[in-house]
């Protein structure tokens, strides 16, 4: 269930940027066809132009481990894949800020905004989790 490292949505874009750079795109524009940062963009082109995409590939995906375990992730994606109302929430809606505060409550943890979209895009199932804040 989990995505290996090479196939996260994160090391997908990044190559994707390099193969956009070594074609010829300026930095300006690869940014904006990925939604990553200038300064994000440049810092992969350094790396481009210094070791190929190659290097690029090379480059962790960053963070430490988390404290969720394989059957941990397992729940959260079951949880994921069935309506927020069978956690207590108000609607069947999935959001950050809900899956943010079931992991809390279940395992005690808490992580950011962007952890807990990471958590749910790696389980495969980012597209569940609304835009809505609440």
């Amino acid at each position: 269930m989990l995505s290996r490292p090479d196939t996260l949505p994160s090391v997908v874009r990044r190559m994707t940027a390099g193969r956009m750079l070594l074609g010829g795109a300026s930095v300006e524009a690869v940014a904006e066809a990925l939604h990553l940062s200038l300064q994000t963009v440049r810092r992969y082109k350094a790396i481009v132009d210094e070791g190929g995409l190659d290097a690029l590939g090379k480059m962790g995906v960053g963070g430490r481990a988390s404290v969720l375990d394989r059957e941990a992730l397992d729940w959260i994606a079951a949880a994921l894949r069935g309506p927020a109302r069978a956690h207590g929430f108000e609607s069947d809606t999935w959001t950050n800020a809900r899956l943010r505060e079931l992991i809390e409550r279940r395992y005690g943890v808490r992580y950011s905004r962007v952890y807990i979209w990471q958590i749910a895009t790696n389980l495969g199932l980012g597209h569940l989790l609304s835009k809505s804040r609440r």
